[in-house]
């Protein structure tokens, strides 16, 4: 009965994020498409879920989509993650030294999550990333600073993965990388120099929690015209600095 029981949480689980996937309201079918499963499956797995008030369906039309009272209870979680209030204090620090915009993101699989967002008071702003998006692990400055303190096993892994080449300065080669996520270690922070987004440099760096684990990496940045290579040192040090201060 436990095992049972188990496979239906999973399953649950696995409707529950292709809901959250899509960028609008969906039907059964969409979500049975998703997730691969038979429509009676699907639908029971509905129905766990709009029970518990992960879900809802729409009056008048019948799609489901992510309940808004879900977010509640998401707040009064990260209102009480250590880490995360460390982190809230960190990217703050570091906005007012650098008046651009701070980002936290973690890995989720072979992926960063942009879970924060702080913005800067610079005149031009960058919307590239926003709270929510996933994004490539071997481009852009939190992103590379998360794949450089990774295990080395599972970098080989993500490396023998199709690589995608998100702008033309977008480094794809599995041996250049290594030798960059090296310099990173080295440096102690990372550089994201129009490899994400055109025009955008971003540096970031890493975040460890009190056990010495990989909580996350920060980064800052905005247009080109900004980030000349003495204010990439610059920056380089003030998150390094930043990040030990907590």
């Amino acid at each position: 009965m436990a095992r049972d029981t188990s496979l239906s949480a999973g399953k649950a689980i696995v409707v529950f994020k292709a809901i959250c996937d899509f960028a609008r309201p969906c039907s059964i079918a969409d979500i049975a498409a998703a997730v691969g499963y038979p429509r009676t499956v699907t639908v029971r797995m509905i129905a766990t879920l709009e029970d518990h008030g992960f879900i809802e369906r729409g009056r008048h039309t019948g799609l489901y989509a992510v309940s808004p009272a879900l977010l509640h209870h998401v707040q009064k979680a990260l209102a009480h993650n250590p880490v995360l209030s460390r982190v809230e204090l960190i990217m703050r620090d570091i906005v007012n030294q650098t008046e651009d915009t701070a980002l936290y993101m973690i890995r989720s699989g072979d992926k960063a999550l942009v879970m924060q967002r702080v913005e800067g008071s610079a005149p031009v702003r960058i919307f590239a990333s926003e709270v929510g998006m996933e994004l490539p692990l071997h481009c852009g400055g939190a992103p590379l600073a998360l794949l450089a303190y990774a295990p080395e096993a599972e970098v080989e892994s993500y490396l023998a993965t199709p690589l995608v080449k998100r702008t033309e300065h977008t480094m794809t080669d599995p041996a250049a990388l290594r030798s960059r996520l090296a310099s990173v270690r080295a440096a102690g922070f990372s550089v994201g120099d129009e490899d994400l987004f055109d025009y955008v440099v971003a540096v970031g760096a890493p975040i460890f929690d009190g056990d010495g684990t990989l909580a996350g990496a920060v980064s800052v940045g905005n247009i080109i015209q900004r980030y000349t290579p003495e204010r990439v040192q610059e920056v380089g040090r003030i998150l390094m600095d930043t990040i030990a201060k907590y």
